[in-house]
């Protein structure tokens, strides 16, 4: 063979060879030095996460399992435009019942990406009600489907909207609703394996596993019945004595489970967004988040502290003055009275400044102030509701807010800020035998899986003695009858104290205006509730006496009626009398 065609050859046969040891290279660099990037890679696009469809959030009923808040459907309309073979014809009949123009939807579905190829997905709607995202699901276009969404609904309105609180799509807050929000939000599940360009799990078949469970189910303690009558008698009592807000509390004292908490200004937690534009300060709970000083209602704690302790008996005799002085401070009854020799009784039956000072003084501020905190204040109640606060209460070891004089003013509730959860919670833990239990508003918990939890009451404190408990009972159904007789309720006896309190303002108390607080329990001897009455700034009159403590009255009365409790015959009898 001459030279030059062997060369030529020799040249060829060296490229092919460098051709084929350079391919052998780069299989060997893929196959085994970069095999675990290329599996993994490979992995990546076969096989994905796919996060199956959501359902609902548990449902929240009340005591008899009406619903105050469940879920609705809308719909999300979606297409895959490369599958909708007819989408001039698509666009009208979606036009047709989306109310869009049809030339617009067409234009949407006819859209291509930057390959040149029809989009794979698109939203025509984010969201439309059930009826119409039936309507779209009857037309049944090719390439068009319907996705459902979930969405709070209450069906009461704005029925124990405080109570309840509101979700968004995602959250829950305040309320039952914030509280409990992780138990009742779904369980999400997630598929993992192999999908299809569309995200779709191959093969194409009902998957074996484990799939979504809906949020738990709750079952309140709250009444919807005696929901709506309190709602009912607290608007009216807002508009007979011009109250600016108000607050009522009806709680079982033998268990603490509420029956119903209501406040006004309320709103509607289906529209939540519009108060959260104009007012979100209507959102908090004034039962539980927001604190005021009770006045005169405490001094229930403070005789049940000294009679408890030993410190005095119910008939103990002290001599007021119409002034006491405590820690460098004068303090005087409301009427700036002097009403010289009287017992402990009298210091509940006539509401007085004085006596209740004495007996925090006589008591000492330790022994107080354990008592204090015993009955709740101070501390959270922890009841199942979100935003709870504890109140205001200082203590002596506080140097730079305790004063001396606090021991006598705190006495007649004044100095002191709690909630109306605690005001009445103290007030139960009388009726209940001076055992103090846990307030609760969730009765039951029904999971998904048909696992049922009941509530059972948790005990916290035993404060005062049955013996002293019957004898604050005693005291409180004579100041019912002789000095807050606009709480009576005709044939039957019922035991309370009215609280009225100045506002407390920078620098001292609003120069106007009281918070007007009734707390109670009946019938007596075998009390079936206890409520607490509170209005804000009442114009008609400033005292408890005219504004809560009727509301008291009238409500009690019904309440009775409802939980089919009977009247005291004798008690009828007495009333009238021969």
């Amino acid at each position: 063979m001459a030279e030059g065609p062997r060369r030529r050859l020799l040249l060829l046969i060296t490229l092919l060879g460098g051709c084929v040891l350079l391919t052998v290279v780069q299989l060997v660099k893929v196959q085994v030095i970069d095999h675990q990037f290329y599996a993994k890679w490979a992995e990546e696009q076969r096989v994905r996460a796919v996060r199956m469809d959501q359902p609902p959030r548990g449902v929240i009923r009340d005591r008899d399992g009406r619903v105050l808040a469940g879920n609705g459907v809308r719909y999300a309309v979606e297409a895959a435009p490369a599958y909708v073979s007819r989408k001039e014809d698509a666009a009208e009949q979606l036009a047709s019942v989306l109310h869009l123009p049809a030339s617009h939807l067409c234009a949407e579905l006819s859209k291509r990406d930057a390959t040149g190829d029809f989009r794979t997905w698109i939203r025509i709607a984010s969201s439309v009600s059930k009826e119409v995202g039936e309507q779209i699901a009857d037309l049944d276009i090719n390439g068009v489907t319907i996705k459902p969404l979930w969405r709070r609904v209450y069906p009461e309105g704005t029925l124990a909207s405080h109570a309840l609180g509101f979700s968004t799509a995602e959250t829950g807050y305040y309320g039952v609703e914030g509280f409990y929000d992780t138990m009742l939000q779904p369980e999400p599940v997630e598929w993992v394996g192999p999908v299809d360009v569309e995200s779709v799990p191959i093969p194409w078949e009902p998957i074996a596993g484990e799939f979504p469970r809906r949020g738990v189910d709750l079952e309140l303690t709250l009444d919807r019945t005696i929901q709506a009558l309190v709602e009912d008698e607290l608007r009216h009592a807002i508009a007979m004595y011009q109250a600016e807000g108000g607050t009522i509390i009806v709680m079982e004292p033998e268990t603490f489970g509420i029956l119903s908490l209501a406040s006004v200004p309320s709103y509607d937690p289906e529209d939540y967004a519009q108060f959260a534009d104009q007012d979100p300060s209507r959102f908090e709970d004034p039962a539980v988040s927001k604190q005021y000083e009770p006045g005169s209602v405490f001094k229930i704690v403070t005789v049940a502290a000294a009679l408890d302790a030993g410190i005095v008996t119910p008939n103990s005799v002290y001599h007021d003055e119409g002034w006491i002085e405590v820690g460098g401070q004068a303090i005087h009854n409301s009427m700036g009275k002097v009403y010289g020799d009287k017992s402990v009784t009298d210091i509940l039956v006539k509401s007085l400044n004085v006596g209740s000072a004495w007996l925090s003084t006589k008591m000492g501020s330790e022994l107080f102030y354990d008592y204090v905190r015993d009955f709740g204040f101070g501390e959270l109640t922890h009841v199942d509701l979100a935003g709870e606060v504890a109140g205001q209460l200082w203590l002596p070891e506080d140097v730079e807010h305790w004063h001396p004089s606090n021991l006598g003013t705190n006495a007649f509730g004044q100095g002191i800020a709690v909630t109306p959860l605690q005001m009445v919670t103290s007030m139960a833990t009388v009726a209940n035998d001076g055992a103090r239990l846990r307030p609760h508003i969730v009765g039951r918990r029904n999971a998904s899986d048909g696992a049922i939890s009941d509530f059972h009451p948790v005990f916290e404190e035993q404060v005062i003695s049955p013996e002293t408990a019957q004898m604050i009972t005693d005291i409180l159904v004579r100041v019912v009858q002789e000095g807050a007789t606009e709480a009576q309720v005709e044939g039957y006896r019922v035991a309370g104290k009215t609280g009225t309190a100045q506002i407390p303002i920078p620098g001292g108390y609003a120069p106007e205006g009281t918070i007007a607080t009734f707390v109670g329990y009946g019938p007596v001897p075998d009390p079936a509730v206890v409520v607490l009455v509170k209005l804000d700034r009442p114009q008609s009159s400033e005292w408890a006496s005219r504004t809560a403590a009727p509301t008291f009255a009238r409500l009690m009365s019904q309440l009775f009626t409802v939980l089919g409790i009977p009247p005291d015959r004798d008690h009828v009898l007495a009333e009238v009398g021969p």
